[in-house]
């Protein structure tokens, strides 16, 4: 099961390399649409064209969230709140601008953790040893005062 997905989301890939300029197209004729639906088969590639596979293309903008496809037989395409949000927000590119500028700040909080992370452990083990040290020197100590005892 797990092969299919990977195999769709390869053929998606190949189908529709420049995806995200299709997306960016087709929400905004959804959203500027009267009642903000689409037919499927209208759906436009960035010439202007109606776009081939659009069966494909309206099922990725369901799984994206953009669109609710008609259940029965998935001709039609409605505009969901997450879709009317992403373009009242500037469209498609943007918002995935600011998902890779999301991931990129996540990233940067997560390495500055871990660093903190490992000078907060490394001081730990610099006091462990110097604790160790500390007594081992203490029993030195006590042993040469034992030995210049005894002779």
């Amino acid at each position: 099961m797990a092969k299919s997905g990977c195999n769709n989301k390869i053929k998606y890939l190949v189908m529709f390399e420049n995806i995200d300029e299709l997306i960016e197209v087709n929400l905004k004729l959804l959203y500027t649409s009267k009642s903000q639906f689409m037919m499927r088969i209208n759906f436009k590639d960035e010439c202007g064209f109606n776009l081939k596979n659009s069966k494909v293309f309206a099922e990725i903008l369901d799984h994206k969230g953009l669109v609710v496809l008609e259940k029965e037989q998935g001709f039609r395409c409605d505009l969901t709140d997450f879709g009317k949000q992403i373009y009242e927000s500037g469209g498609w590119n943007k918002y995935l601008k600011t998902v890779e500028l999301f991931e990129k700040s996540k990233n940067i909080v997560n390495m500055d953790c871990q660093v903190n992370n490992n000078g907060q452990s490394f001081l730990k083990k610099i006091m462990i040893a110097s604790i160790i040290i500390l007594v081992l020197c203490f029993f030195i100590t006590l042993l040469t005062v034992e030995i210049f005892k005894t002779t």
